[in-house]
Formats: structure tokens, C-alpha cells, sequence
């Protein structure tokens, strides 16, 4: 039976897929030489990408506007869908370059809605990788995890499919530098994936949520204890000098 692509979000015409593909083709060398040598990105964890399967579902933290390159960049060759706000598709000129980007606005209308659930079931079914930021919108540089909502652990229930947890944590500016960028260096950490119970239930949805907070949680810990002893270890050695 023939899929109705009016029933979702998608841009089914050869020419979006074209430059779409053309635009990623240009995008992926310029996103990484200005999220590594401007942001410090560092990408950890590569290895946890081959627990999980062609389709799932990664979450991550929502510190900057360009999160989403810096994710894409660390699963290529995968391209990943992004869930992102409606109001991002109605700025002049940047809405285009969302929709190229592969950005599916969350509606505000329950019609909207209906067919953005449809999407991503579609999207999940065809092998597809989808992004969400389960903390709802960009604050940047947060430092911490905000509180998460349902969504992405709907999906991910709803489709049997796993979570694969994303990590942003910072680190100091340790080179030159520092006397040009304010703010710090960037790390990416991908996490091992967590896999939903087989049934689709608003229990087994919030148990997901749980567990993959609980990681990403430690994980920021973990990184944060690390980094301020490797300061303190500077700072020693510079007591000495």
C-alpha cells in the first residue's frame, strides 16, 4: 500500500532532496573546521554508535544553536532529522536553510501535531535517525541538565527503538586562545544506547526517561570532577614553576 506523504512534514520533491544532499556536501567541512578550531569541539564515544541499530533516537542537551551540526557531525555518515520550534521556520531566509538541514517543526496546532507524530513514526519505520532535545529549548551554555519531557521516550517506546544519549560538557580554553573566545571549549560525548520495555505505556515511557537522565547525569559528573582536577594540576604546576 502507498504511503500518503500528505499525512506528514516531510519535502518529498526530487529538487529538496538535491539541495538538501548539496547543501550537507558544503555545510560538513565548514561546520567542522568552525566547531573545532573556534568552539574546541572534542568528540568522545564514537565506539557506542555501533550498539545501536540504523534507526533510534538521539537526545542531547540544548546549549548552543549550532548543537545540532556538532551532533551530525559526530554520527556521519548518518544525517540526522531534528525536531526544532515552529518559529524557527518562519524567520526570513534562516527558515530555508532549516528545512534544508532537515529541521521538522513541532506545530502549535493539534492538527500540526498529528502529522509531526506521523513524521517521526515514518521516519523511525524507514531507518532513519531523528534528534531531540528533551529539555525543550536552547539555553546556552547551561551548565547542567534541565528537567526532560516525554517525548523522545514516546517515540522511542512508541517504535522500539533505542535512545542513544548525547552529552555536551565543557572544558577550559588551554591555548592561545584563550585570549580571544570567552567562553569554553565544547565536548561531545556519546553515551551507550538505552533500550525501551516492549510495551508502549506512560510508566514504561517515564522509566526510559529516568534511566537515560540518570546516565547523562553521572556522565556530566564524571566529566566535571575530571576537569577540575586536571585545573587543579595546572594550577600546582604553576605554583612550582
Amino acid at each position: 500500500m502507498k504511503e500518503n506523504n500528505k499525512d506528514d512534514l516531510l519535502h518529498h520533491s526530487i529538487i529538496y532532496k538535491i539541495l538538501s544532499s548539496l547543501l550537507y556536501l558544503i555545510a560538513y567541512p565548514i561546520l567542522f573546521l568552525v566547531t573545532k578550531f573556534w568552539l574546541g569541539l572534542k568528540i568522545e564515544g564514537r565506539e557506542n554508535l555501533d550498539k545501536v541499530g540504523d534507526e533510534y533516537i538521539a537526545v542531547a542537551n540544548h546549549i548552543n544553536m549550532i548543537d545540532c551540526a556538532m551532533i551530525a557531525l559526530s554520527i556521519f555518515p548518518r544525517v540526522p532529522y531534528f525536531l526544532t520550534l515552529q518559529s524557527n521556520l518562519e524567520i526570513p531566509f534562516i527558515k530555508y536553510l532549516v528545512m534544508l538541514f532537515r529541521g521538522i517543526p513541532t506545530p502549535r496546532k493539534i492538527t500540526g501535531k498529528e502529522k509531526m507524530i506521523k513524521t517521526i513514526d515514518k521516519l523511525l519505520k524507514n531507518g532513519e535517525v531523528v534528534g531531540i532535545y528533551p529539555e525543550g529549548h536552547l539555553i546556552p551554555y547551561c551548565d547542567g541538565l534541565r528537567e526532560f519531557k516525554n517525548g523522545a521516550f514516546y517515540f522511542s517506546v512508541k517504535n522500539q527503538v533505542p535512545v542513544l544519549p548525547v552529552l555536551f560538557t565543557y572544558r577550559e580554553v588551554n591555548d592561545i586562545r584563550k585570549f580571544i573566545r570567552k567562553k569554553p571549549f565544547i565536548t561531545l560525548t556519546i553515551l551507550e544506547p538505552e533500550y525501551p520495555k516492549d510495551v508502549l505505556s506512560k510508566e514504561n515511557v517515564i522509566e526510559l526517561k529516568a534511566r537515560v537522565y540518570k546516565k547523562m547525569t553521572l556522565e556530566r559528573r564524571m566529566k566535571k570532577l575530571f576537569n577540575e582536577q586536571i585545573e587543579k594540576n595546572v594550577e600546582i604546576q604553576e605554583e612550582k614553576i
